[in-house]
């Protein structure tokens, strides 16, 4: 007797395990979920802040760097104007050499014994011989302080050629220093941007979803999300208990998104994705390909036009008892809509990622559909985005999917 009362405490024990493991231990209110919509709208409103500090700061670097052009171009002309002094004083030397050379010639010749005949056959007497040395030496000294000034000025010059070639390597280093924050800038920016456009999807999906469960579902801000969505399907029960998930239709199975196709990239991190994780498995195929549900479910979220990922469907399963969400980026178009019941042949959408044709989507190279699988039920036991990548796991887990580079057929 003993042992059948043991007996039936297991049994109830595992029957109570299963039906807590099945029911919604994550369930929120209305009233959270609209404290959820102000905690992301005072996110978006923080990254508008950020966006537009940024875009000032790049503003600035670009006002810094427009002024450094501009003393370039000054430093530049100032180097211009002191070659060229520089090459007149050259050629103004180079005008004085025939005198120099002479005057150089007539000293040689005063130290010579030839001088004394010179003077005979030239100097009329020796007061000639003496105005003529008198004015030599003055020529002499004349031409020597040019040539003096002259070297002054040009070593001036090239003092300061050199000193404005360092300001101008200066002005340089310090121009590549601005350009250098000036991309950073901007690659801030962009990512600023983008999850600004994220953000603001997460936005238009939580008030879409309020407004579902408050004027299609009347939900009362204190009841649980799932209680009143499934009151509102089933009228007749509304008086039973229910659990998550009790909306979305059982399935025992999962099958493939496409009829054939081929992986190009796995789950985590691969040379593809450089050091980025990836959260899915992508499926190479022609852009329009159908694609369809892999279980029995419900979809649950759309997104249309998204920066990265393009059109997406969220549909939640419950697949032996199990909760999941299956995601299907890069749609070229969307066939399904929230709320929709779907099975394994339902085509949700058709197959994008073409840059060319789904311009809109920055995160694709080419026609494939990106897979993606999480625990839970997206939009009902959680609501973001960054909740549902998280909760990611390998699609291989449940899909029989070849390696990578590999084709498969047949669902």
């Amino acid at each position: 007797m003993k042992n059948f009362k043991n007996y039936i405490c297991i049994i109830i024990f595992v029957i109570t395990f299963m039906f807590v493991g099945y029911i919604n231990v994550e369930a929120k209110t209305l009233g959270d979920l609209k404290k959820e919509l102000k905690s992301v709208e005072d996110k978006y409103s923080t990254n508008q802040s950020d966006k537009a500090q940024t875009e000032e700061e790049i503003n600035t670097t670009k006002t810094k760097i427009n002024s450094l052009n501009k003393q370039k171009a000054q430093v530049q002309g100032e180097i211009k104007n002191l070659n060229d002094e520089i090459d007149k004083i050259f050629k103004e030397i180079q005008s004085m050499e025939s005198d120099i050379k002479l005057i150089i010639n007539y000293y040689q010749l005063t130290d010579s014994p030839n001088f004394y005949l010179e003077y005979i056959f030239n100097a009329k007497d020796f007061t000639d011989f003496i105005y003529r040395l008198s004015v030599t030496e003055q020529l002499v000294d004349s031409l020597q302080g040019t040539i003096n000034k002259y070297n002054d000025l040009k070593e001036q010059n090239i003092k300061k050629v050199n000193e404005l070639t360092q300001k101008e390597v200066s002005l340089n280093k310090l121009e590549q220093q601005l350009s250098e924050q000036l991309t950073k800038l901007g690659s801030n920016l962009k990512t600023i941007s983008e999850a600004s456009i994220d953000i603001k999807d997460e936005i238009n999906t939580l008030k879409q979803r309020i407004n579902t469960y408050e004027n299609t579902y009347k939900c009362s801000l204190t009841e649980e999300l799932s209680s009143c969505q499934y009151r509102y399907e089933h009228p007749s029960n509304s008086g039973s208990s229910s659990n998550s998930g009790s909306f979305v239709p059982n399935s025992t199975g999962f099958y493939m998104p496409v009829t054939s196709g081929r992986v190009n990239a796995n789950y985590g991190y691969s040379d593809y994705y450089g050091s980025s994780y990836h959260y899915g498995i992508d499926i190479g195929v022609s852009h329009g390909t159908p694609v369809y549900s892999i279980a029995n479910g419900r979809v649950v979220n759309v997104t249309n036009r998204s920066s990265c990922g393009g059109n997406m469907v969220y549909i939640a399963h419950v697949v032996n008892g199990k909760s999941y969400t299956s995601a299907y980026f890069h749609l070229a178009s969307i066939n399904a809509r929230v709320g929709q019941t779907v099975t394994p042949n339902t085509v949700i959408g058709y197959s994008g990622g073409v840059p060319s044709i789904e311009t809109w989507d920055n995160c694709s190279t080419g026609a494939h559909v990106h897979l993606q699988m999480a625990t839970g039920l997206y939009m009902t036991d959680y609501f973001w985005y960054s909740n549902f990548q998280s909760r990611s796991f390998d699609p291989r887990n449940i899909l029989k999917f070849p390696a990578w580079g590999q084709y498969f057929s047949g669902r």
